[in-house]
Formats: structure tokens, C-alpha cells, sequence
């Protein structure tokens, strides 16, 4: 369980139209809803963002999934956005921590829709380890070759939904994407 939030700056969120629904969510749960889990978090967005990757770990295939919104106060270092991945490959915690680390400076930390940064970005990536069923092994050290593909994977992951939230950004008529 994570909690994460984003909407107008101190209103008080009204829990009342979703704390009903929180028993039902495990049991009534399925895998393959990112798109409704896009849009349930949409706010001024247009568009649900979605980015997947599946690629080898080992001889099993690996799925990344990803989610993001996030309209408006995109600076570099993030703002008012949410980006929730998740993969079944089964890669310890401090081995994802230095991925997304990695990873993020060159998308999501490297973006800009308006200027303004604000004290709201959630940015989370978890792995449930699934496809260690089917074979994938663990990894539990960020040097370890065989994080190659997933690495350049997740990559894309993150570039596709940090350029589909400044696609969506709050006014944008167009997107410049600058390599130095």
C-alpha cells in the first residue's frame, strides 16, 4: 500500500467519495488495468499516460508497466506529478533505487513545462518478483550484467511518460527536446 496525492495546494481531500471502495480493491483487483489506473488519477490531464516494456532476465520474459499525470509545474527535478512502475521481475529494493535513480536524471528530472516547481512529486517504482516463477533470476546487485536489457527498458519507460507528460502540459502548443 502507497499513498500519494496531487490536486489544488492545502484543499482538504474529501475521503468520503473513495474510502468505501477500499476493501474491494485487493479481491476485486486484476493485472492488466493500467489504463483505467491512468485515467483514475488523471486531473487536468487530457490523456491517460501509459509506457510497457517486456524484455528477457535471464531465459524468462519481464514486464515493466508504467503510469504517470502531471499537467502543470513541470520543472526540472519534477513538480505536481505522479509516475507509478511496476515490474514482475524480482530485483531488490536497492538495485531499483539506483535504477530509477539513473534512470530519472535523464527523463523525468530533465524536464520542463512551465517553469514553476512545486513541493508535490511522486515518483515510485516497485517489482513483486512474479517472474521468478517462471524462471527470471534474482538480481541483488546493480552491477550485475544481466540488468542490461531490463535496464535500457525501464529506461524507455521513463522517457516515453516523462515526454507524454510534457506532451499534455497545461497551455503546450509544442515540445523542444534539447541533447547537450
Amino acid at each position: 500500500v502507497f499513498l500519494a496525492s496531487t490536486g489544488v495546494i492545502g484543499e482538504p481531500l474529501d475521503t468520503s467519495k473513495f474510502s468505501h471502495l477500499l476493501a474491494g480493491l485487493v479481491s476485486d483487483g486484476k493485472p492488466n488495468l493500467w489504463t483505467e489506473a491512468a485515467k483514475a488519477i488523471m486531473t487536468t490531464d487530457t490523456y491517460p499516460k501509459v509506457a510497457t516494456q517486456t524484455v528477457k532476465l535471464g531465459d524468462a520474459d519481464v514486464t515493466i508497466n508504467g503510469i504517470s499525470k502531471g499537467a502543470g509545474m513541470i520543472a526540472p527535478d519534477m513538480a505536481t506529478m505522479l509516475s507509478f512502475i511496476a515490474t514482475d521481475a524480482p530485483i531488490a529494493a536497492p538495485v531499483l533505487q539506483d535504477l530509477l535513480s539513473r534512470g530519472t536524471a535523464k527523463t523525468f528530472n530533465a524536464v520542463t513545462v512551465d517553469s514553476d516547481t512545486s513541493t508535490s512529486d511522486t515518483l515510485l517504482l516497485f517489482a513483486t518478483g512474479k517472474a521468478a516463477k517462471r524462471g527470471a533470476p534474482e538480481i541483488t546487485d546493480p552491477r550485475d550484467a544481466r540488468l542490461g536489457q531490463f535496464r535500457r527498458a525501464l529506461g524507455k519507460v521513463l522517457k516515453s511518460l516523462a515526454l507524454q507528460v510534457v506532451r499534455d502540459g497545461e497551455g503546450a502548443r509544442k515540445q523542444v527536446e534539447v541533447t547537450v
